[in-house]
């Protein structure tokens, strides 16, 4: 007889609970219902809230969220659904996920900041310091326009501008 722990069993249903499913082909398919950016790496992916390491995220990088319990937040970073601590993570703004979304980290800024400005080389609206995650929107020669994601303070999350992009690290 297999034997389910009383803390496996409320995990596998608070889980079950907060995912959205589709069918397709006969098939159960989790739906996300946000993306977060994990922006403090190393940052582990567990199986259950405080429990075993499935894999750690070593890099800053956007993930699906599929629920929440807790302050913890149900993501499959790691290829299987796994519980990711809030404190790791910065959610998105409620806008619907698309794919292909490329996210840069603001990097090598050795003084001051990296200026947010309101045209490619035009004047600065705000400043970006290393480690803040921005959204790529559109590109012109080496000026990136950029959406914040996660800046410096929450006033200037969410403004758009443009930046050099000789000072971020991309990805998507």
């Amino acid at each position: 007889m297999l034997k389910i722990s009383q803390l496996t069993l409320i995990s596998l249903t608070l889980l079950l609970s907060h995912l959205f499913f589709r069918f397709e082909d006969k098939q159960i398919i989790a739906q996300p219902i946000n993306q977060a950016v994990v922006f403090e790496p190393p940052s582990n992916v567990r199986m259950t809230p405080n429990g075993r390491i499935i894999c750690s995220v070593n890099q800053v990088k956007p993930i699906n969220i599929y629920g929440s319990e807790n302050g913890w937040y149900v993501t499959d970073a790691c290829g299987q659904m796994g519980y990711i601590h809030q404190s790791q993570i910065r959610l998105q703004a409620n806008q619907p996920t698309t794919i292909n979304e490329i996210f840069c980290e603001v990097i090598n800024i050795r003084t001051g900041q990296l200026a947010l400005r309101f045209n490619p080389n035009g004047e600065s609206r705000a400043g970006l310091n290393n480690g803040n995650i921005v959204r790529f929107i559109d590109q012109q020669n080496i000026w990136y326009k950029v959406k914040v994601i996660q800046g410096p303070n929450a006033q200037i999350n969410g403004l758009e501008g443009w930046v050099n992009s000789g000072y971020l690290s991309c990805y998507d």
